[in-house]
């Protein structure tokens, strides 16, 4: 049984692994908390995988011969790239023979190690500076790892199109996983965000200070690497002498016009009845 975190208000509690240590920590009334919780942390861990299983394509022959890419698994996974050759052999030379080269890549001493957390495109790299000792080789794999499956296919394997829509497909990875956990846990209180921050009295109600130097804190990183980001896209505009088009830069130009009007349009919303309700207040007085 894996170490699991309970957490209550600030603080956690790390789960111990076994039922002695769970007395030990904290007795029969923690054990009565902790072997429910732990039942039902296993309940959505199975539940979960069995919904995987069945949501995404894991049975796929295509799946399973492109895995055959990881450099983790060179020499073991010899015949999926075989079949993976012969699934894209209209895109491959004619005049080689990739299964001797596929024979002779399994073997090859001379390519570097592969460590798990590196990227894989820049392993390959080493392999494409071969094209003498790998041409049909190189091709595959280039075209492998070129494939774009569109927005589409991106969209079905968020959960119910929660997490990724049109604005979320282009992000990075921590933005998404900060939208994925706050859209996980709206949904799993069955709350949206209004009536979950709401407070009782909006003009006296105390403030959650935490939560507002999270959004400033969040707001001033976000500019900041857009600042970065910008700077680094000049700075390789400047390097190849390339300029924005002029297509590009009015797209820009009239989707920051409709979300500055979108915003007018929601103050104007919002303002209305807020002064409905400033004028019944002081009707009452």
């Amino acid at each position: 049984m894996m170490n699991c975190m309970v957490y209550q208000g600030t603080g956690h509690h790390v789960v111990p692994q076994t039922l002695d240590q769970y007395i030990h920590a904290g007795g029969q009334e923690a054990l009565q908390l902790l072997v429910p919780f732990l039942a039902d942390v296993r309940k959505a861990y199975i539940t979960t995988a069995v919904y995987l299983q069945k949501k995404l394509p894991l049975a796929s022959p295509t799946l399973t011969a492109l895995s055959a890419l990881d450099p983790l698994l060179r020499g073991q996974a010899t015949i999926h790239l075989k079949r993976l050759s012969g699934m894209l052999k209209h895109l491959l030379p004619a005049d080689q023979d990739i299964q001797r080269e596929l024979v002779r890549f399994s073997a090859d001493l001379t390519l570097p190690s592969f460590k798990e957390g590196e990227s894989m495109v820049e392993w390959w790299g080493h392999v494409f500076d071969k094209p003498d000792k790998y041409p049909s080789l190189n091709a595959m794999v280039k075209c492998c790892l070129s494939i774009f499956h569109g927005p589409r296919v991106e969209s079905s394997f968020s959960l119910m199109n929660d997490v990724i829509d049109q604005r979320s497909g282009n992000m990075n990875v921590s933005t998404f996983n900060a939208i994925q956990t706050v859209k996980y846990t709206l949904k799993s209180r069955e709350k949206t965000a209004v009536p979950f921050f709401r407070r009782e009295d909006v003009k006296f109600g105390e403030v959650d200070r935490t939560l507002c130097k999270n959004i400033n804190s969040a707001a001033a990183t976000y500019k900041r690497q857009q600042k970065i980001h910008q700077e680094e896209k000049q700075q390789q505009q400047s390097k190849y002498g390339s300029k924005v088009t002029g297509s590009a830069q009015q797209t820009k130009m009239q989707t920051a016009e409709e979300e500055k009007k979108a915003r007018l349009r929601h103050a104007a919303k919002q303002r209305r009845p807020a002064l409905q309700t400033l004028v019944q207040a002081k009707k009452k007085e």
